[in-house]
């Protein structure tokens, strides 16, 4: 009992910090690179993005190994086996948190520090405008940002929904 408590605050804490992370990201944050100079917004992407990446891939992981725990704990994937709608709900939010977490690690993140080495590169060289292919780096980031955050919020309705049955 204790430990499928642990595991659920476990999980439910990391899929906040992921999403909320996420959510911040891409609402709050990339909106507002658009309105600075390119100098502070520069310097923004080199000393903060790598750590809000880094904190999003963290909790990233954590919430799919709690997640991976947690379904062990209940009885394994046999809770997914049923016609019921909890397990239906269950199996979409567990494949579109996979999928989130894929394009999160696989593509978001990589574009996001591949802008951030644009720009390191840029002022290592003492160059005043970033390379040709920064803007559309930039901007793959951010949708693939913005695609992470719709399927979690996806996967946030299914997980809710398998709550109540």
């Amino acid at each position: 009992m204790w430990s499928t408590w642990i595991l659920a605050i476990g999980h439910v804490v990391s899929a906040m910090c992921w999403l909320g992370g996420g959510i911040i990201f891409v609402f709050v944050v990339a909106p507002a690179l658009s309105k600075l100079s390119p100098a502070s917004s520069g310097e923004f992407l080199v000393k903060v993005v790598p750590n809000v990446v880094r904190f999003i891939q963290v909790f990233a992981g954590l919430t799919i190994l709690f997640g991976f725990l947690l379904l062990y704990n209940l009885g394994g994937t046999s809770i997914l086996s049923g016609s019921s709608f909890y397990s239906v709900d269950l199996s979409i939010g567990i494949t579109l948190a996979l999928a989130a977490f894929v394009l999160a690690e696989f593509v978001s993140a990589p574009l996001q520090m591949k802008a951030v080495q644009m720009i390191r590169d840029m002022m290592a060289s003492g160059a005043h405008q970033p390379p040709a292919a920064f803007p559309g780096t930039l901007k793959k980031a951010s949708l693939s940002a913005m695609a992470t955050a719709v399927l979690l919020i996806l996967t946030s309705i299914a997980m809710i929904g398998a709550g109540f049955y």
